[in-house]
């Protein structure tokens, strides 16, 4: 009876907060959320288009439960027919707004070392689409910026000037947080300012294309839609951080957890992911091919779990790796099968890590179902 009350109690003390990460392509959304969560769930590579749909991680501490939701990269209908062969409904499109309906906030992962100084047009009609959703701007690849006052040049034009509802102040303070988040209300329709407002032919064309689904929208639409706006200034808060190394990733994390209020947690304490474990050893196999082929190839690979067996102590994985050429098998392979055992050493350790688990990854190379040897 005791102990039933005190875990009732503890139920109360409960709370927690969901975010969604959206981004444009290879902005590093997936790293940002391994950081957070302090687990390698998300797959990553040098490639975009590593995540293809929604990854759901939970980060529970001190009463606190985070759900992160990684999205893929904002692309457009042309670009996903082309290099991931899909079409119009499909995850890589539509599960980026997906992740936006349940959240209590929004990440936008922005590259602080792109050319353009500009928020993606996709990720701006998300953000037009769900206005009365808090926001946050996180500015990442820090550590490859070598003039770091530049940075603050470059949140005034994403920002449009204005964090937690107010104008930015600039002042002499170490790179970390800009802005302290605040309760502002927002309209449920977000309004731009600035000469568009007072283009009708443009408030109509605006009205539309919000009112649609991101995916419905054709990427020529979006793109000319916001062709004269650079930012956002709905933003509570501004963080810098290196998903890489670490940097302003315990602030950032810091402030979601403080924001999290009493609420259900969604998964025991212990969870931290409910992706499938093979889903997640595909991934990783996947992203290692991402690594070393060229995009078009490593898409066309047909990746599959052939045997998942524990042995003793020890998890057995062989993975399938299909390839519709015998010249693209012996590319997989790598001469004397190097790049495949490189591969496995990677597989083998990342999911050693995540798991907990002493295991072994086996990668076999097929070309129609019948399996390749390595040309020497």
């Amino acid at each position: 009876m005791v102990t039933g009350v005190v875990h009732l109690a503890r139920r109360y003390l409960h709370r927690a907060h969901q975010i969604a990460i959206i981004g444009a392509p290879n902005v590093g959304k997936s790293l940002v959320t391994n950081r957070l969560i302090r687990a390698d769930v998300s797959a990553v590579s040098s490639k975009m288009d590593t995540t293809t749909k929604n990854v759901t991680s939970f980060l529970t501490e001190k009463m606190c439960q985070l759900t992160v939701v990684d999205s893929p990269g904002t692309v457009g209908i042309s670009h996903a027919k082309k290099v991931v062969g899909t079409h119009a409904e499909d995850a890589i499109l539509t599960h980026p707004e997906k992740a936006l309906e349940k959240a209590d906030h929004i990440l936008v992962i922005q590259d602080a070392t792109a050319v353009g100084d500009y928020i993606h047009h996709r990720v701006l009609h998300l953000l037009h689409r769900y206005p009365h959703l808090k926001s946050s701007l996180v500015l990442n690849k820090i550590d490859l910026v070598e003039r770091r006052a530049d940075l603050l040049r470059l949140v005034q034009i994403l920002t449009e000037g204005k964090v937690g509802g107010e104008p930015i102040k600039t002042v002499q303070n170490k790179i970390g947080r800009l802005g302290k988040a605040k309760d502002v209300v927002m309209p449920l329709h977000n309004k731009p300012s600035g000469p568009q407002a007072n283009d009708v032919k443009w408030m109509e064309q605006y009205r539309k294309a919000v009112a649609k689904p991101t995916h419905r929208c054709s990427w020529s639409e979006t793109k000319h839609l916001f062709a004269n706006i650079r930012g956002w200034n709905k933003f509570s808060s501004v963080f810098f951080v290196s998903a890489l190394n670490g940097e302003g990733i315990d602030n950032l994390r810091k402030h979601l957890m403080d924001l999290a209020e009493p609420s259900v947690w969604k998964v025991d304490e212990t969870t931290i992911t409910t992706k499938e474990p093979q889903a997640i050893c595909i991934e990783r196999v996947r992203a290692e091919m991402l690594d070393h082929l060229p995009s078009d190839v490593a898409y066309k690979l047909k990746i599959s779990i052939c045997e998942w067996q524990l042995v003793g102590d020890v998890l057995q994985i062989i993975v399938d790796i299909n390839c519709d050429k015998a010249r693209v098998a012996q590319m997989v392979l790598g001469k004397g099968g190097s790049r495949v055992a490189a591969a496995e050493r990677v597989v083998n350790k990342h999911l050693q890590n995540l798991f907990q688990q002493q295991l072994f990854v086996r990668l076999h190379v097929r070309n129609k179902n019948q399996l390749v040897e390595a040309l020497s």
